[in-house]
């Protein structure tokens, strides 16, 4: 039996999705090395972060499921920690970004892959993220100007604060979908059966522990934490995969950087290469430099095993922007900064593209 995590390094966006989805479809690294497959994917999640993969070349944001939803095999989860928006996960639809004024398209994520509650489970303490806590955040100057997406996310848990959040099982759809996720999980994991959970956000934006308050997300973003979210047992993780990529990138309007890239040529090559506009957001990414010491943060703050880099399709040009003549001086920066932690993880997977099959298996 085991449980393995995937999360953030940076500021999110670090291309989570894409991993999560090959891990799903291959499996994890047993004590022997050899690969073995989950029976479960679970996700604690919400509207207010996205994560992208592509299915037959169309960039696809998931806001609530498992982006290992592309193994038909698996069980999918939603945590008891979720805030679930009900028209966003069945409906989809265009909606306004109050920032930028974009018209965002989203996909109808239920219907989109033909799930049943035979396929979906999401736990009976799920929140609701509805239409009214939207409106309310857009009109709450306060939440705006810091970067707010306006997606209602913070109203709702206001609402929970208050005790008066309402549960999956108020909506009529929903509650076709309700599972004890917690018995569940735990159960399988008895039964020697393997789980992946797939995390949101960055490290670098916890409300605790982060660098950049407030431009920040009003949860705790750390491994032990989130284990919390969806009651799973740490006794039985066994690598915690931690992803980032060569530069730092965020979507807050005022988001500082410690080092920011303004090189007109390098931006457009990774809004172009690597897609560096908000999943879920869709306002583009400012860009900074790979920032070592938030690495090392993220490292301890995660117990990670495994270091997964995206992004790595990169010119010449982007690289020497970046600081480094490459990706092996990178790597090299990467394993240095690694070997200074208690953890001391080794790069496991690497990403050149947009796509699953531009993920390959390595051991550095």
């Amino acid at each position: 039996m085991a449980i393995d995590v995937v999360i953030g390094g940076q500021r999110g966006d670090e291309g989570k999705g894409n991993f999560c989805a090959w891990l799903g479809l291959r499996g994890g690294i047993n004590k022997e090395g050899f690969r073995e497959d989950y029976s479960i994917a679970v996700r604690s999640a919400s509207p207010q972060a996205g994560h992208s993969i592509y299915i037959n070349d169309k960039r696809f944001g998931i806001a609530h499921l498992p982006c290992a939803v592309v193994n038909k095999n698996l069980r999918l989860l939603l945590g008891g920690a979720s805030s679930i928006s009900p028209k966003k996960i069945f409906y989809g639809g265009k909606e306004l970004r109050p920032h930028t004024g974009e018209v965002i398209e989203l996909e109808p994520e239920i219907p989109s892959f033909d799930l049943t509650p035979e396929r979906l489970g999401i736990d009976y303490r799920a929140k609701l993220v509805l239409d009214e806590h939207g409106e309310k955040e857009k009109h709450d100057e306060r939440l705006m100007k810091l970067g707010s997406i306006g997606s209602g996310v913070n109203m709702a848990k206001i609402d929970l604060i208050y005790k008066e959040a309402k549960f999956i099982k108020e909506d009529s759809e929903l509650s076709r979908f309700s599972a004890d996720t917690v018995k569940e999980m735990n159960l399988a994991l008895s039964q020697g059966k393997h789980i992946l959970f797939e995390t949101d956000h960055g490290i670098e934006l916890c409300q605790h522990f982060g660098g950049y308050f407030p431009y920040n997300t009003a949860r705790t973003i750390n491994t032990s934490a989130y284990l919390g979210e969806v009651g799973l047992p740490p006794q039985s993780v066994r690598d915690v995969y931690l992803v980032i990529k060569p530069y730092i990138t965020a979507v807050a309007k005022d988001a500082p950087f410690k080092e920011r890239i303004t090189d007109k040529e390098t931006l457009d090559e990774l809004l172009e290469v690597g897609g560096e506009s908000g999943s879920i957001s869709g306002r583009i990414r400012k860009v900074g430099k790979f920032d070592e010491e938030g690495f090392e943060h993220s490292i301890m703050l995660s117990g990670a095993t495994k270091i997964c880099i995206s992004h790595l399709d990169l010119s010449e040009h982007a690289w020497n922007t970046m600081g480094f003549s490459g990706e092996g001086e990178f790597f090299k920066k990467v394993r240095e900064l690694s070997n200074k932690t208690f953890q001391k993880p080794k790069v496991a997977l690497l990403c050149y593209g947009k796509c699953v099959n531009n993920v390959i298996d390595v051991d550095y």
